[in-house]
This record gives C-alpha cells, sequence and structure tokens, in this order.
C-alpha cells in the first residue's frame, strides 16, 4: 500500500494549505493463513476521492487511521491541515514575507475562507482525475464538528458553480460524512447550505454523534430532522441516503471514529462503498479540463 505523500497546494487568497494525499486504487484482499494481505489494482477511472476536513484546533493527521482504511478499500484521500491549523497557519505576503494566523482571532467571514481550502484540494484531485487516477465524480467529503460546516457549505457551493457551454463545472460531491456537526462555530454555521435543494434531496448523507454528548446529540438530531423532512423514503431500505448514527459515547469529532471497540471506520467504509463505488456506472469519468485554463 503506497505511503501518504506530503503535498502543498495553495488556497486562492494565496494561503498555502499543507496536506497529506493517500493514492488510491490499491485494494488489500486478505490472504490465506500464512500469506500477507494481497494487494490487487483497481482502475483510477472507478476510484473514489475523499477529502478529509478535521475539526476545530485539530489537524489532519486526526484523520490518519480512517485514512487509511478507507485507502485499502481502493479509495484516494487528501485531508489539508485547513488554515489557521497543523501546518497551515502563513500567510505568504506580496513582498515575499509571511503573516502568521491567529486562529484565535479567526471569525466567522475568516473561517468562510476554509471553503477556498476545500476548493485547492479539489483542483489537486482533479489533476488526479485527468490524469486517469481517481473519478471526481464520485466525490466525498468527510468533516468532523467546525469541518463539516464547512464539507455543507462546500457542497452548496460545488453545485452552485455557473456552468459553461459544453464544460461542467462543479457538481461533483455526491456524498457526505459529517462527524459531530456543529449548527454554528463563532458565527460560521450551516443553516443556509442546509436550505439548498441539492444538500437537503439529493446527496448521500451520514451523520454521527455520540449520543451521550447532550450539545452535540442536540446540534446532531437537529440537522438529521431538517434533512430527514425533506427527504422521500429510500426505495431500498438496506441501502438509505441518510443514515443517522448514534453510538453511545461522550466522544465526539475524530476522537469518536477513532475509539477502539467501535465500528465507525468499517460503517463509513461500507457507506462509501453502497452509495458511491458501486454506483460508479451512474457517474462515469470524463476528463475535466476547463476550456479557461484553471
Amino acid at each position: 500500500m503506497p505511503d501518504p505523500e506530503a503535498v502543498t497546494v495553495e488556497a486562492s487568497d494565496g494561503v498555502p494549505i499543507r496536506c497529506s494525499y493517500y493514492p488510491g486504487g490499491f485494494v488489500e484482499k486478505p490472504g490465506d493463513k500464512k500469506d500477507k494481505p494481497k494487494i490487487e489494482k483497481k482502475p483510477g477511472k472507478e476510484v473514489v476521492p475523499v477529502i478529509m476536513l478535521h475539526g476545530w484546533e485539530g489537524r489532519r493527521r486526526d484523520f490518519d487511521v480512517l485514512a487509511s482504511t478507507l485507502q485499502k478499500a481502493g479509495h484516494a484521500i487528501i485531508a489539508p491541515d485547513l488554515r489557521g491549523h497543523g501546518d497551515s497557519t502563513t500567510i505568504q505576503l506580496a513582498d515575499g514575507g509571511t503573516k502568521e494566523i491567529d486562529r484565535e482571532r479567526m471569525r466567522s467571514t475568516d473561517m468562510a475562507g476554509m471553503l477556498l481550502d476545500v476548493e485547492a484540494a479539489k483542483k489537486f484531485l482533479m489533476d488526479k482525475n485527468n490524469a486517469g487516477e481517481v473519478n471526481i465524480e464520485l466525490l466525498c467529503v468527510i468533516g468532523a464538528d467546525v469541518g463539516a460546516i464547512v464539507a455543507v457549505n462546500w457542497a452548496a457551493f460545488d453545485w452552485d458553480r455557473r456552468q459553461l457551454p459544453a464544460f461542467k463545472q462543479g457538481r461533483d460531491v455526491k456524498a457526505l460524512v459529517l462527524v459531530s456537526p456543529q449548527e454554528s462555530h463563532k458565527g460560521f454555521t450551516l443553516t443556509k447550505a442546509l436550505n439548498y435543494p441539492i444538500v437537503q434531496k439529493s446527496l448521500s448523507i451520514m451523520l454521527i454523534v455520540g449520543e451521550e454528548d447532550r450539545t452535540a446529540s442536540r446540534d446532531a438530531k437537529s440537522i438529521h430532522s431538517r434533512l430527514e423532512r425533506q427527504r422521500d423514503a429510500p426505495t431500498d431500505p438496506k441501502d438509505p441516503d441518510l443514515v443517522y448514527l448514534k453510538p453511545r459515547t461522550t466522544l465526539q469529532g475524530t476522537q469518536l471514529i477513532n475509539a477502539p471497540g467501535l465500528p465507525l471506520r468499517d460503517y463509513i467504509g461500507t457507506f462509501i462503498e453502497l452509495r458511491l463505488a458501486r454506483k460508479a456506472g451512474d457517474f462515469p469519468w470524463t476528463e475535466r479540463k476547463s476550456p479557461l485554463g484553471d
């Protein structure tokens, strides 16, 4: 299995975003009792790309275990350090100098800049798509607490792009996994994005929350209720497009999905397999080079 690669992408406002990239297309299969696991190759044009967004005061390394788990299923993952976090804490200035990002002073408008971080990560994946290494049409975004706010807002942004004649822009994210989703943080909210019709009715969404934390449970329940009211009953009860998991624990965010004894990483993997990997035929690979050159 290939090791994760350290990559840097640049947000459109000049902020360098440090990321870990786990190449996809390598599926781990169990060997017999004496053999090590075997690695089988998967066609790049069928590989599901995943963007993972950590929580407030978190970093991309928080997703190491989940990223490795999903990579072994053949998926490709990019996990950025969102601005003000991890190794993404400086802004490149026009004069060649740098300026530190003070996370504690970030407000809603500053946090909205995290959408540019996700966009830069997606651009990296778009290059991988055009190289035939992933299928960007199967994009999944996983977000934890504040990362979940970013994920929902970016999904609405991705689907709201202006379409060009003979060229598809955006409309690539097909599934969201929201771990301990918060309704708002420092005024940065997902309320408006939840009202976007595609988010309400069409995207496959999994919500996960530790049920014994009242505040986190209340936010997740509110978000789930708003989505559930807008959705039709699933045609296949074994393959719902809205999933709500509530393990009995106070753990939240990446601590929740990393908790030993809870099979949440397996559930996330199954959700991605059912809602994306097995539906690759519905979203065939296409080359997506912009005529504008961006």
